[in-house]
């Protein structure tokens, strides 16, 4: 499965790839809405509970969040 293409149909095809490969996104719909992806749900959880701010003017955690993307094939 090509998870890049998968993310991008879902979250819109202006959203930016940032990194990674793999079933689970993690998505900061700051500024620009951006994802990396992983291979495992507790891999994308760490990293979305490491980030205290991402230097954006967003609301935080509420704009952080992880896609299963394996649910929407």
């Amino acid at each position: 499965m090509d998870w890049k293409n998968k993310a991008q149909s879902l979250l819109g095809s202006r959203t930016i790839h940032i990194d990674g490969d793999g079933p689970f996104a993690f998505v900061t719909s700051c500024r620009a809405r951006a994802f990396s992806l992983w291979a495992t749900k507790g891999d994308a959880e760490h990293v979305m509970k490491s980030i205290r701010s991402c230097g954006s003017d967003c609301q935080g955690v509420a704009a952080h969040y992880i896609v299963d993307l394996e649910a929407h094939t």
